[in-house]
């Protein structure tokens, strides 16, 4: 059977999603909710009313309206998870699809390979681009600073946390027994590598180690917990995909990564390089603090020796890349494709022809991974939303006694507070 391919997504097929607050999604992009976790089991939402909702929507030519997050990516002539998706997942197409999904968008849940598990919001850090739902420094902090509060209300960022909830251990419990047909744990938080539950599940997870891919996103403060080593855990499995939210390099790292310490981090990338089933990468959660700033990133992941990577911050409004105003968008993409298609001798060994190269690969991930961030940005002009950059980022430094216009001196002519 041909599937439409401006609407067809594996996502659905193969992974689910567990968010906080009792979110289940149908993937990590996917911001609104298939089930709950507090009533929901897994096997019951795969074949629930909303996830086979979305199937049958995105089978038939329909954009279903919680997957907008791709649908604003592509239509900013950016390539979306969605469109990514066959590349990350080539096990799966639509031949496979149409053998076992039926017309109510039923399919079976031992086609289930992919799970991205969530313990709660714990972390150590409170990034500004960050918030209560993923932060529990940053869910503390604005329970406390009405100014702050207010601002996150404003822009959906501050949920209402009398209402938060852990991962209940009847979730936990499920995913492990299914995890013999898993073929991939996705481990986000929050930081999962400071929160107990975590090496707990890994530990009963590890019979099933040999098929499993781990995959992370992790700010690498730290990497041990209680006198439980995640090294040691990790060697025991297929393989373990760290992308490592560095999301800055020094002169900026401070502001945009509060309570961060990059020389810690630096230091565990180190470490955790030795081990030898080990694929990682660092990432920059592309918004309005660091497209700017976009090669000194990518020239810092260079010279740490570790392979470069983006995702972008859609939501809020208020941090999107597309509120740039226009003079620095266009100074912003020069600088971009001047980096990427200029002089590049001062690399270690740029060699085209050697595909096993590092440099090779890291040339190749900044034309795909910072191509499309660019793209993004230039996709469409809301710079007539720009106050509320101005007033979000406002809140956070009075909070913090600090000034974006001494890190970021380009914006002085923008800035009228």
């Amino acid at each position: 059977m041909t599937y439409p391919k401006d609407t067809f997504c594996r996502m659905p097929f193969h992974h689910i999603n567990i968010k906080n607050e009792g979110k289940l999604s149908a993937c990590w992009r996917y911001p609104d909710r298939v089930g709950d976790f507090l009533t929901d089991t897994l096997t019951d939402t795969w074949n629930g009313e909303r996830l086979r909702q979305v199937r049958k929507d995105l089978l038939n030519g329909v954009q279903h309206e919680g997957c907008k997050s791709c649908w604003d990516l592509e239509r900013s002539g950016a390539r979306s998870l969605r469109q990514s998706a066959p590349m990350m997942y080539n096990y799966l197409n639509a031949n496979e699809v149409s053998q076992y999904v039926d017309e109510d968008g039923y399919y079976p849940i031992e086609k289930l390979r992919s799970i991205e598990i969530r313990f709660d919001n714990t972390c150590n850090l409170m990034c500004r681009h960050c918030s209560p739902t993923y932060s529990s420094v940053w869910e503390q902090t604005v329970k406390k600073d009405p100014v702050l509060m207010e601002q996150m209300q404003k822009f959906g960022t501050f949920r209402e946390f009398e209402k938060h909830v852990n991962l209940t251990q009847e979730i936990i419990d499920e995913v492990v027994e299914l995890s013999p047909n898993l073929q991939e744990i996705m481990i986000t938080g929050g930081e999962p590598l400071y929160h107990e539950k975590h090496y707990d599940f890994l530990e009963r997870v590890t019979p099933e180690a040999q098929h499993i891919t781990l995959q992370y996103n992790s700010n690498f403060s730290t990497l041990e917990y209680k006198g439980k080593s995640i090294l040691d855990l990790w060697r025991s499995f297929r393989l373990v995909s760290i992308r490592v939210s560095l999301d800055a390099y020094p002169d900026i790292y401070d502001y945009v990564r509060v309570r961060g310490d990059l020389g810690v981090a630096e230091n565990n990338i180190r470490k955790a390089k030795e081990l030898s089933n080990l694929d990682l990468s660092a990432t920059c959660t592309t918004n309005l603090l660091n497209i700017t700033r976009l090669p000194q990133i990518a020239r810092y992941y260079y010279d740490l020796g570790v392979h470069f990577h983006t995702s972008l911050v859609q939501f809020p409004r208020a941090l999107n890349p597309k509120l740039l105003p226009p003079e620095l968008k266009a100074k912003a993409t020069d600088d971009w494709n001047n980096f990427v298609n200029g002089d590049l001798s001062w690399m270690r060994d740029p060699d085209p022809a050697d595909e096993n190269s590092f440099d090779y690969k890291q040339i190749r991930r900044w034309k795909m991974f910072g191509d499309n961030v660019i793209n993004y940005m230039n996709g469409e002009d809301w710079y007539e939303h720009w106050q509320e950059f101005i007033d979000y980022t406002t809140a956070q430094d009075q909070h913090h006694n600090t000034d974006i216009l001494d890190v970021y001196p380009e914006f002085k002519p923008y800035w009228n507070t």
